[in-house]
């Protein structure tokens, strides 16, 4: 009797952490008809539901979520049309809060298990493989006949019971690989699941550090903790960090959700001294309007928190996200543009700009009507509307959304953007007046290659009745040699200074001195082999310090931060 754990993951660089728990807490008890199916959200309907079937399994669970709830919904419902007999279960935050709704609409499903999986597995596979009667499962909605009833919700079972998910590391390779070290939050925000749990657990130091020890011995890219507020407990988090800077491989990058109110000045000196990109934050602002957060339980003291990222964003080493949360109560255009500009004067590496999710199972599910939040009807429970935005000024933050993360979080305009913005009241007005620009011209309708999304900013420039000056090209061209060495650039810009400037580069790359100082990793190489990899730009200023300076930039594209600009160098040309 086979079992299969699915999961549809977003991207497939994505792991799931579910599947992977389950299938080791399987194997550990002794059941070894288990297996694992990971496929992502962009796979065509009828190819998956050709995988799973040739899988010839007798049951299959399904990890659940906003972001793949509905194609989930329509594979199950093929999947038991050509294969009746089969046992269809969900679990995960998306169906925990509602089962009973959901296997009376969705008559196809055969059962759900609510919250915590772990509990309840071993129970579940013993009715599934055994026989043993489905009220014997903890945290289970199931069917008998015509009715649907459910078992008592199962204790969540101590972090010390988790088996490490990852036992091949060497097959994750190219992928995100998540891990978590505790359980619940602290806090209460009404948009959020995690406010219905009560409690924080963790999982022991010791076996945290034991798990940590396989990443970093495995060299793994990028691992991102899970937890929903990680540094909750002072003492626990800072002795992870701690841990993870004594134990440095100087390769794998750690991603945390944090409160960035919570940290005091002894664990934000700590924070100065890790290695650059060791460590990468992502802090949950959502709005700075006091009675948005409010309304949503969520105590923060906003100038602490954003003078506290603004701190640890000016140590240069440690990667910062922070987020915000468009259809809060209480929150208008006005309101939205104030918490906007005050994120973004600290230039976080990244500004997500989210749009509220209505959770069943939040608090602000259950407001709605009073505070007059329309959302889709299907995932991801989009808002629509609240008493505070209209469905017009939604669309207009949508299109602030869509310039944010062509234009700022790609990282790719950087310099360009940098000296466009200050030509504006605010960074709101510019990003709005950019996206108003953009979908009127319909540029929202196609896709564009790099060199376009450059021309598309001279003609907004230009829309503004400003001058779209040779400074700006040349930025443009900087940014491009950032991330990659430069193959056709944009149709308003020329290559009249690198002409010019021929024999000098070619000089460069025949000195045995310059390789060895600034490309090591090049000795062996011929200076024409070199020319073809690395990339040396001239430009008539200094493009950081715009010191009217003519200055060659050398790009080595082998050596990358996190956002994927090259390491450089400036060389000034007399």
């Amino acid at each position: 009797m086979k079992t299969l754990f699915v999961a549809i993951n977003a991207k497939y660089i994505h792991t799931n952490l579910a599947v992977r728990y389950m299938h080791e807490l399987a194997k550990q008890n002794g059941y070894t008809s288990t297996e694992i199916a990971e496929y992502t959200i962009n796979q065509r309907l009828p190819q998956l539901l050709r995988e799973l079937y040739l899988t010839k399994a007798n049951h299959m669970i399904f990890s659940c979520y906003i972001w793949n709830i509905d194609i989930i919904l329509d594979l199950c419902c093929q999947l038991k049309q050509v294969m009746p007999n089969i046992k269809l279960l969900l679990a995960g935050p998306e169906v925990s809060y509602n089962s009973t709704e959901v296997m009376e609409q969705y008559t196809f499903i055969d059962g759900i298990i609510r919250g915590e999986g772990e509990a309840a597995l071993i129970p579940l596979l013993k009715h599934l493989q055994s026989g043993t009667p489905a009220a014997s499962v903890p945290s289970f909605t199931y069917r008998i006949g015509q009715h649907i009833t459910e078992t008592e919700q199962a204790s969540p079972i101590s972090l010390s019971q988790l088996p490490f998910p990852y036992p091949d590391l060497e097959k994750e390779k190219g992928r995100i690989l998540y891990f978590e070290c505790s359980r619940g939050c602290p806090f209460q925000c009404g948009y959020c699941l995690s406010s219905i749990e009560k409690g924080v657990r963790f999982m022991p130091l010791e076996q945290v550090y034991q798990c940590l020890d396989l990443f970093l011995s495995k060299d793994v890219p990028q691992v991102k903790f899970v937890d929903r507020t990680f540094n909750c407990n002072k003492a626990y988090a800072f002795s992870i960090w701690n841990y993870l800077k004594e134990h440095d491989n100087g390769i794998t990058n750690f991603h945390f959700e944090i409160a960035g109110e919570l940290l005091d000045q002894e664990t934000i000196s700590f924070l100065s001294t890790v290695r650059k990109e060791q460590f990468q934050f992502e802090v949950g602002v959502q709005s700075t309007n006091t009675e948005t957060l409010s309304a949503i339980t969520r105590k923060t003291d906003t100038n602490k928190l954003l003078q506290i990222c603004k701190e640890i964003d000016s140590f240069g080493n440690i990667h910062l996200h922070l987020d915000l949360i468009a259809g809060l109560p209480f929150e208008d255009i006005s309101s939205f543009r104030h918490s906007f500009n005050q994120v973004f004067q600290i230039r976080p590496q990244q500004l997500q700009l989210g749009f509220l999710k209505v959770l069943k199972g939040s608090s602000i599910h259950r407001q709605c009507s009073e505070y007059g939040i329309l959302y889709t009807p299907k995932a991801p429970f989009e808002v629509l509307q609240t008493n505070w935005l209209s469905f017009d000024d939604i669309l207009f933050l949508k299109d602030i959304e869509d310039m944010v993360e062509i234009y700022y979080n790609s990282g790719r305009f950087q310099t360009i953007l940098t000296y466009m913005i200050q030509e504006f009241e605010t960074p709101f007005d510019f990003f709005a007046q950019l996206g108003s620009f953009y979908t009127a011209n319909r540029y929202h309708l196609s896709n564009h290659s790099k060199e376009q999304y450059y021309e598309i900013l001279c003609c907004f420039w230009q829309s503004t009745n400003r001058i779209f000056t040779e400074t700006m090209k040349q930025l443009c061209i900087y940014d491009i040699c950032l991330h990659e060495k430069p193959k056709k650039l944009p149709a308003f810009t020329d290559n009249v200074y690198q002409y010019e400037h021929r024999d000098w580069i070619s000089t460069f790359y025949e000195s045995q001195e310059h390789i060895e100082t600034y490309l090591p990793n090049y000795t062996s190489e011929s200076s024409k082999r070199i020319a073809k990899i690395v990339h040396m730009q001239v430009f008539p200023f200094h493009p950081d310090t715009k010191a009217l300076t003519p200055t060659a930039v050398l790009f080595d594209y082998q050596k990358r931060d996190l956002t994927g600009k090259a390491h450089h160098y400036f060389f000034p040309i007399s």
